[in-house]
């Protein structure tokens, strides 16, 4: 199949509109026997199998250590994914991480047999999670490494010197190269866009022409793709998770301009093309990836993968946590529920899980599923992370708005007088008064705080209830980050909003206000949980003004 986007004509598009209703038939009787509980993470059935786990790796762990560094991280992960960072074992795995980095932090004293992809990838992002700023010279280093492994054509995987692999890229591997670049980028260490850039274009030219991916990844020599040998789900549940990982920074689903780049990161701002970094990939190959991609998983999806069963597991969690971040809640059938009830049906009696991974790597994988371990990534960078714009979110509508600061896309601040603030609200050009707007979210707190003086709050206050979408979000996002508690009403008012996201925005301000950092609202929450939020919120505010008032 060609990179370039086909357009479907009049005669093929009925044909392609029923292979996806084939495909969504198929997913559904996929997970059709295993819906009726509707499963979360905070079901009480969920929590006892994971606290199952964790005192499995407590206190079972230590027979089996090998001194594998991904495995140290894999222990970490799921105490601290589990809401248990102050156990021993997540401080004396990042110790010994950290211990293990070179002294020299130079990429060529890396013993490549400890620190293989996988250990690598696992060790940043574990690092990343749990203290970036204690552990930021050994992050930084491992980001080194990564570079200095990344292959020529874009993928990560078995040494050079490996005499079956040593030429390919391993799409195993790579998910985890991939993954932990992206954790470290939320957690504002600066890293090079490039090895990003040059990994998505791989796992374009290594997919499958019917969307899947094989272990070893055989990258197209031309603009036709090729097959593939050994496509397995997988691996196409992985490639293209790792796919979308590099979606996120690039908004692939916005229409294009007129020179075929995204609105987003359509051209590279000056600064930067100072320094040679530049996103060559286009979104409409991207675009096209994900969009075969997505119908392999829904044509090929179980939940027993028939081997690796529990790291397949966590991938598919990995996959639909960004496939939400970038596309929107979909219609999908409930693959979480599925999931939990194997992994319940399937736990032994000393709360471990077991297949090829060994008794610790899979328990760790599993209860890694079952805590949306990438879901709570997500989250936490769109509530606290350090400004980067997360799925595209935020990003202006011109690229001139734009820059690359520290290895990072973020929006530029639209610095204006009080004054000049006012007038906004007067402009006859909305679109700009909207692009001011929304750059307040963008801004420190500290800076917004100085901007709304006089009747610029009670101006934004009004805007959260306008027509349109846009004004009520950039309202909600510059009161959120004023820090002033007398907006809480309004903030708890666009609680009630017909616009989910401004919901969520909304219940993300509030938590900042709040300084709670307990899991918020999820996406495609119900009313009933809506209502639940208000009602805790105006309980919260009462608590400190007593006198509050509310509008509904």
């Amino acid at each position: 199949m060609p990179f370039r986007r086909r357009v479907t004509t009049g005669t093929e598009r009925p044909i392609m509109e029923k292979l996806a209703r084939i495909a969504a038939a198929v997913l559904c009787v996929a997970f059709a026997a295993r819906t009726a509980s509707g499963l979360t993470p905070q079901s009480p059935e969920v929590r006892a199998a994971v606290e199952r786990g964790l005192k499995f790796l407590e206190t079972g762990a230590g027979s089996e250590r090998i001194g594998a560094l991904g495995e140290d991280a894999l222990i970490g992960l799921a105490f601290l994914k589990a809401h248990h960072a102050d156990h021993p074992l997540v401080a004396k795995s990042a110790e010994r991480i950290a211990h293990a980095v070179p002294g020299s932090h130079q990429p060529g004293d890396f013993p490549i047999g400890r620190w293989d992809i996988y250990s690598t990838g696992l060790s940043l992002i574990f690092l990343c999670s749990y203290d970036p700023i204690r552990y930021r010279n050994e992050i930084t280093a491992i980001i080194d490494y990564l570079k200095f492994r990344q292959k020529s054509h874009g993928g990560w995987g078995y040494p050079l010197n490996d005499p079956e692999h040593g030429k390919t890229g391993d799409t195993s591997q790579t998910q985890y190269a991939v993954l932990g670049l992206w954790e470290a980028i939320q957690a504002g260490i600066p890293v090079d866009p490039a090895p990003l850039d040059r990994v998505c274009m791989w796992l374009i030219r290594t997919q499958d022409p019917g969307g899947g991916y094989a272990y070893q990844g055989h990258p197209a020599p031309g603009n036709q793709l090729v097959r593939q040998p050994g496509v397995r789900v997988g691996m196409g549940v992985a490639g293209t998770a790792s796919l979308y990982v590099c979606a996120s920074f690039m908004r692939p689903s916005e229409s294009e301009g007129d020179d075929g780049l995204p609105g987003a990161v359509q051209r590279v701002p000056d600064r930067a093309q100072q320094r040679g970094i530049r996103f060559s990939v286009s979104p409409a190959l991207v675009r096209a990836g994900l969009n075969r991609g997505n119908m392999y998983i829904e044509q090929n999806f179980k939940i027993d993968s028939g081997m690796y069963r529990y790291y397949y597991l966590y991938t598919v969690e990995r996959y639909f946590s960004f496939r939400e971040l970038v596309d929107g809640r979909g219609n999908w059938p409930d693959w979480y529920t599925a999931g939990a009830e194997y992994l319940l049906e399937h736990q032994e009696k000393d709360g471990s899980w077991i297949d090829r991974c060994g008794k610790v790597p899979d328990t760790a994988f599993a209860i890694m599923f079952l805590v949306r371990s990438t879901q709570q990534a997500i989250q936490k960078a769109r509530d606290f992370g350090p400004g980067v714009l997360v799925g595209g979110r935020g990003l202006p509508k011109t690229t001139g708005s734009v820059r690359l600061e520290d290895g990072r896309v973020v929006a530029l601040p639209v610095r204006i007088s009080p004054d000049e603030l006012t007038s906004v609200f007067d402009d006859p050009d909305k679109a700009e008064s909207l692009r001011k707007l929304e750059a307040l979210g963008n801004m420190s707190g500290e800076e917004v705080k100085k901007l709304l003086v006089s009747d610029i709050g009670e101006k934004l206050k009004e805007l959260a209830g306008d027509p349109s979408p846009e004004a009520r979000m950039a309202a909600v996002r510059a009161l959120g980050k004023a820090g002033n508690l007398q907006y809480v009403p309004v903030l708890i008012y666009a609680l009630t909003d017909p616009d989910p996201a401004i919901v969520l925005e909304a219940d993300r301000a509030l938590r900042r206000l709040s300084r709670q950092l307990t899991p918020g609202l999820p996406p495609g929450f119900d009313e009933t949980q809506r209502a639940n939020a208000i009602a805790k919120w105006k309980e919260w505010y009462r608590s400190i003004r007593p006198d509050a008032e509310f509008e509904h």
